[in-house]
């Protein structure tokens, strides 16, 4: 009898494995949320962050000093363990991680915000990133397309045309230059994402490995004058120190550090379709959250602008079509051993 009680409670414990630890369960199920709520306001920051910098006398380098330098010393042993590891990886797909996530990619994205409010920033570059993604994904590593992403990425689309339609309409060319921009932005950090699954490092010494060669880089262009810094040419007394501990905080230890646990224990829980799903509302955070702290309240063609990309981005990510087969495919990976 109580091998048949045994046996009864493995088949329960099989079929119904939320229903038979519900309390652990749903305490975890609660920590993943509350880590995508974590990764999404991070990621929302991280716009107001450039957008406050590029309010300030700070540069592009500055901003990107702090993204790199705390993660670059916190990871480094990390990374220096893993060498052998990283080294193993071709190094097309080392230069596409670091183009598209590194130094370049931050440059070219804080540049770009000096043109335009961080509710276009916000959705030209998280809420595009699916079509540059799956566009990479089609062309060079035949992933199948379904019907309902076709429409997702359609809506995005049709956002890309209203934000560059607006700017032209109104001959603001410097709109048109802070969107062609942060376009240019998401394709480097939708090249960055292929090379990274391709690679198939761990997420921590993919960031060490990037952090620490945009510091150096950072550094070598800094000191030569190829780059202008405000910190290099202002005495150190004169330093904005509470500016430069917030963009610190908000950048190397937010963007650089804890999104990175978050994100990854958020997709481990909730799944990646769900995850991705969040994602999609970081533009509307972000811009909420600049109209109070810069006053920067979006026009209508804005709003359809912003709706568009997030609906489109939130269609694409698969939360509506579980059964879609195109999820099933798996990109090329390169090999660890």
């Amino acid at each position: 009898m109580t091998q048949v009680r045994t046996k009864l409670a493995n088949l329960w414990h099989t079929k119904y494995p939320i229903m038979s630890h519900h309390p652990l369960s749903l305490f975890i199920m609660k920590l993943g949320y509350l880590s995508i709520i974590v990764t999404l306001l991070i990621w929302a920051s991280f716009f107001l962050s450039l957008k406050g910098g590029a309010n300030s006398d700070l540069t592009p380098a500055d901003i990107a000093l702090t993204r790199f330098l705390i993660p670059a010393l916190v990871l480094l042993p990390l990374m220096w363990k893993a060498r052998s590891t990283i080294a193993a990886v071709p190094n097309r797909y080392l230069a596409g991680m670091f183009v598209g996530c590194g130094l370049p990619y931050l440059l070219v994205a804080g540049t770009a915000m000096q043109f335009v409010p961080v509710s276009h920033g916000s959705a030209l570059v998280p809420g595009t990133l699916p079509l540059f993604v799956t566009g990479i994904a089609v062309l060079f590593f035949k992933q199948p397309l379904s019907r309902h992403r076709v429409v997702g990425l359609g809506l995005v689309l049709l956002g890309i045309l209203l934000f560059l339609g607006n700017s032209l309409s109104s001959f603001n060319f410097e709109y048109t230059k802070g969107h062609l921009l942060f376009l240019c932005g998401s394709l480097m950090w939708a090249t960055f994402t292929i090379s990274a699954r391709v690679a198939n490092l761990n997420a921590l010494v993919s960031a060490g490995f990037i952090s620490f060669c945009s510091t150096l880089l950072l550094l070598v262009l800094i000191l030569t004058g190829t780059l202008p810094s405000h910190l290099m040419s202002t005495p150190i007394a004169q330093w904005p120190v509470t500016e430069l501990a917030v963009h610190s905080a908000v950048q190397g230890v937010g963007a650089g550090l804890i999104a990175a646990f978050t994100y990854l224990y958020a997709v481990n829980t909730l799944g990646a379709e769900r995850s991705a799903a969040f994602g999609s509302a970081t533009p509307a955070v972000a811009t909420l959250l600049a109209i109070p702290l810069f006053n920067e309240i979006p026009d209508t063609m804005t709003w359809l602008a912003l709706g568009s990309i997030c609906i489109g981005s939130l269609v694409a990510s698969n939360i509506f079509m579980r059964n879609d087969q195109s999820m099933q495919y798996q990109p090329p990976s390169h090999s660890k051993a």
